[in-house]
């Protein structure tokens, strides 16, 4: 048996590599495992023939890393990543198909309370990964890091793939479902688009590969999509935000853009407007659009954040005490404040995030009891189902 790799940290300026057809290969992961997967990679050294035993800092792969929720999470992740089976469809030089079929790792395994999980991947994927003599394609370890979506992570690797050689391709719907390991879903090309390729475009404008795309029409059926890669586009990485951790997850989740989040991060260091501000601002425009007073809400936070439509009326309540931040922003003093969540809100919220293949538990019960772990109660006020915590 190699020896067991010391438990390091990853540096966030190093680079990882696959051989194209595992960049093309079948198989499908959630969000932990991808970032498993990523933590794997990023151990490999260039002149490595082998893999070697790795212990990952379970901080490396979830956020979540006290309790037993998050036992539960590592096992699931664990459990699904050693059970992966790579598929890869090869042509001979002769014309010949073969499909190779083989299992990612060969261990993998997690002790509650060590804080590290312990894997090494299959010999047999060796040369997808080890001793890469072209036909492979290299990524950032800080870029893969960032993405929140299976699916970005996946389209991200297939357009660095074919970047080297052209800036535009075309892939059918088919064959990129295959390669997510997700046929069978989203039989409607709207749901695919909204839920897959806008997610993932969404997340990569933050990257080096940023992308466009045209759907291409067999009759009234979407039959292949043509992917265009804008590399002339340059936005903020989210580590330059300089936002609060949760609110500038919160303005992701409503669908405010990046280059708005970075005119709002620079209004807040600037001292022009204040974080309570900004959240006031999403609690109003929240409240008018579950009355149907407006259409968008993310160009109305953004609107009323960057031109400071309702600073009067939050500066009045403000002074007369009337108006209490309503989400807490994980710092010191909003950690003593009551923080309180409608069950039915939150909900709704989790099953958005799930569809886009973000969010952070398998179902709603489990992210509930990760709250109630975390100190939440639940209380019904009038009727109404609350998460609160003092």
């Amino acid at each position: 048996m190699r020896q067991q790799k010391k438990p390091t940290i990853l540096e966030s300026d190093i680079t990882v590599a696959q051989h194209n057809e595992l960049v093309k290969a079948r198989f499908n992961m959630s969000l932990m495992e991808t970032r498993l997967f990523i933590a794997l990679l990023g151990r490999i050294n260039k002149g490595d023939t082998d893999f070697s035993l790795c212990r990952i800092p379970i901080s490396e792969v979830s956020s979540n890393v006290d309790g037993g929720k998050a036992y539960q999470d590592v096992k699931e992740a664990v459990i699904k990543l050693s059970s992966k089976v790579i598929t890869v469809e090869t042509v001979d030089h002769n014309g010949k198909r073969e499909i190779i079929s083989d299992p990612l790792m060969a261990t993998c395994r997690y002790k509650d309370g060590s804080g590290f999980i312990v894997a090494q991947l299959n010999s047999f994927v060796k040369p997808y990964l080890l001793q890469l003599k072209g036909n492979f394609t290299v990524a950032e370890i800080k870029v893969l890091l960032q993405l929140r979506s299976y699916y970005s992570y996946r389209i991200y690797w297939l357009l660095k793939s074919f970047s080297y050689n052209s800036n535009t391709f075309s892939l059918k719907v088919d064959d990129l479902k295959t390669m997510m390991g997700i046929e069978g879903q989203y039989p409607n090309f709207y749901d695919f688009k909204k839920w897959v390729l806008l997610v993932s475009q969404r997340e990569l404008t933050q990257t080096d590969m940023a992308f466009s795309f045209n759907e291409i029409k067999e009759g009234r059926s979407v039959k292949q999509v043509e992917f265009v890669i804008n590399r002339q586009l340059s936005l903020p990485m989210e580590e330059e935000l300089n936002l609060p951790n949760h609110l500038q997850s919160l303005l992701s989740e409503i669908g405010v853009s990046l280059n708005s989040m970075q005119e709002i991060s620079e209004m807040l260091n600037s001292g022009k407007i204040d974080v309570d501000y900004i959240y006031y601002v999403i609690k109003e425009l929240k409240d008018k659009k579950s009355k149907g007073s407006i259409k968008s809400l993310s160009g109305a936070i953004y609107a009323a954040i960057t031109k400071q439509h309702l600073m009067e009326t939050y500066i009045s309540q403000k002074n007369d005490k009337i108006y209490k931040q309503p989400i807490s922003t994980k710092t010191k003093e909003a950690s003593q404040q009551t923080v309180k969540l409608k069950v039915k809100e939150q909900e709704e919220g989790f099953m958005a995030m799930l569809k886009r293949g973000v969010a952070p538990s398998e179902d709603f019960d489990t992210y509930v009891a990760s709250l109630l772990a975390q100190g939440f109660r639940l209380e019904l006020i009038n009727g109404e189902e609350y998460l609160i915590k003092d």
